[in-house]
């Protein structure tokens, strides 16, 4: 199941708390926050082409190019600081046109330096629960919910293999 609206969390470590950061990148920063106007503001998507990424329709990819059109569409993200968690319960076709028809399609939010962000394809409301709880809770966790009489639904498989290698940033515990 992908859920209709891009899950994107925003998750902040104050500039203050960073020593790493000179003055002149957090002026820099301010006057661009200062500037930003959702109605101008560019989406992911438009940022990405504009930096020169290739981010072809869904459409039209191949088949056989999607795992390298996805893994490019990945690295670029997380070298703009944004992250995905929960996605083995898709397919790279189904991933890949979610990213680009829908969570990328959103305006981009000005962010502090040091923030970054998560896009979970998974989010724990909504028909994300039913989709956390079939393909991503632990066995251990379903049966306590079940136990509580909580409706668990069926175990589905896992599609794909993909979350213990998508990039994360040093440090910080992003969920798979």
């Amino acid at each position: 199941m992908i859920m209709p609206a891009p899950q994107h969390q925003p998750n902040e470590h104050r500039p203050s708390t960073s020593p790493a950061l000179s003055s002149e990148y957090m002026a820099t920063w301010l006057e661009s926050a200062r500037d930003w106007d959702p109605e101008t503001a560019p989406s992911w998507l438009d940022q990405l082409r504009s930096d020169g990424i290739q981010v072809p329709s869904p459409e039209t990819v191949l088949a056989g190019d999607l795992p390298d059109v996805l893994g490019v569409l990945i690295k670029a993200l997380s070298e703009r600081h944004v992250y995905l968690c929960h996605t083995n319960h898709l397919d790279d076709a189904a991933l890949y046109a979610y990213l680009v028809n829908t969570a990328l399609a959103v305006t981009a939010l000005p962010r502090q330096p040091t923030a970054y962000e998560v896009i979970d394809l998974c989010p724990l409301y909504g028909k994300g629960i039913d989709t956390m709880l079939a393909c991503h809770a632990s066995d251990s966790l379903r049966a306590s919910l079940q136990a509580l009489g909580v409706d668990v639904p069926p175990r589905r498989a896992l599609i794909a293999n993909r979350d213990q290698w998508l990039p994360r940033p040093e440090g910080i515990n992003i969920p798979l």
